[in-house]
């Protein structure tokens, strides 16, 4: 039996790794920049749990690492962060995925991943991912990462319904990262259970250009989100340097993100979901809940890696400063 974590707790199941954070390039005066590769928790789940944790949320985390010193570090670091853990598995029989990520001095990056089929977090079988043993849940988040097979996959949509059955808001991040992609298209199976996924979500997350578009190739970024919508769902459209963009049932928001020195865009996505969802458990706005978004998407940018360390207070200071440059 789970522990008692609380009368209020997010429950994000899905996909954890190991990033090697990587940074490349030249400075101001054409010398080679050379700098320690740096080892951190990653995966679009356990990036959002841990950022989850340091805005004060109660939240825990559920998924599956390797029993190996990639793992521990995985493990270490959500459990380091305020996230409970006990539903998080170690297999013996599989590999914790590590992502070498290369950043470059204007803070992009590219990215690849060991084992290239995928590792432990694509092995969580139905009985380790049982929700129901949680006490109170008040949120359900996954991502697209963790349906990409099985046994993760089921895994994954029977948690969804399940929260769907006792009215647990549902969040779900498309979060592809190029997966499921044949020439440019997307496989028909994959793209079958994102929409699968979709239909089970109260709120869903993804990139304009490269997720929301390969679904919903219409003439525009606001017609696309509208789509995704469908007059059921909140649809959040993330666009980099524009503003992000909410299809909320008859409603078309839009939101501009905050203008910060950008070190690394590695979890920035992670983070946006992070300030969306504590802000939607605090009962403020869609406007509010995209504006938190946006900051705790900014401190990311400020930092290395996909999990910054900074906290609820840090994300109210950069709105207050915002709204007076504003």
């Amino acid at each position: 039996m789970v522990k008692n974590i609380g009368s209020e707790t997010v429950i994000i199941l899905g996909d954890a790794c190991a990033d090697m954070v990587v940074k490349s390039g030249r400075d101001s005066k054409g010398v080679e920049f050379k700098a320690r590769p740096e080892i951190t928790c990653g995966g679009s789940a356990a990036n959002t749990a841990m950022l989850l944790a340091q805005l004060g949320v109660s939240v825990a985390f559920v998924g599956a690492v390797g029993k190996d010193s990639f793992g521990n570090i995985v493990a270490g670091s959500l459990s380091d962060a305020g996230v409970d853990t006990s539903k998080l598995i170690q297999l013996y029989d599989a590999y914790t995925t590590v992502v070498i990520a290369v950043v470059y001095l204007d803070g992009t990056h590219t990215m690849k991943g060991w084992p290239l089929g995928g590792g432990a977090e694509l092995m969580l079988e139905s009985s380790y991912g049982d929700i129901s043993m949680f006490e109170n849940p008040v949120w359900f988040h996954s991502t697209g990462l963790s349906i990409a097979k099985s046994p993760t996959r089921e895994t994954v949509f029977r948690a969804m319904r399940y929260a769907r059955s006792h009215d647990i808001p549902v969040s779900f991040d498309l979060n592809m990262h190029g997966i499921g992609l044949i020439d440019g298209a997307l496989e028909k199976q994959y793209e079958h259970n994102l929409r699968e996924a979709i239909k089970l979500s109260d709120c869903v997350f993804g990139s304009a250009r490269d997720e929301i578009a390969l679904l919903y190739p219409e003439e525009n970024t606001s017609q696309a989100a509208i789509s995704l919508a469908g007059m059921t769902r909140a649809a959040i459209s993330r666009r980099g340097e524009l503003e992000a963009i909410c299809a909320f049932g008859s409603e078309l928001i839009e939101s501009k993100p905050f203008q910060v020195e950008i070190v690394d865009t590695i979890g920035a996505g992670d983070a946006f979901n992070a300030g969306f969802i504590a802000a939607q458990l605090e009962g403020l706005s869609i406007e509010k809940s995209l504006q938190w978004g946006h900051a705790t998407a900014g401190l990311s940018l400020k930092t290395v890696g996909s999990s910054g360390k900074f906290n609820k207070s840090d994300m109210l200071t950069l709105i207050e400063q915002q709204s007076k440059i504003t």
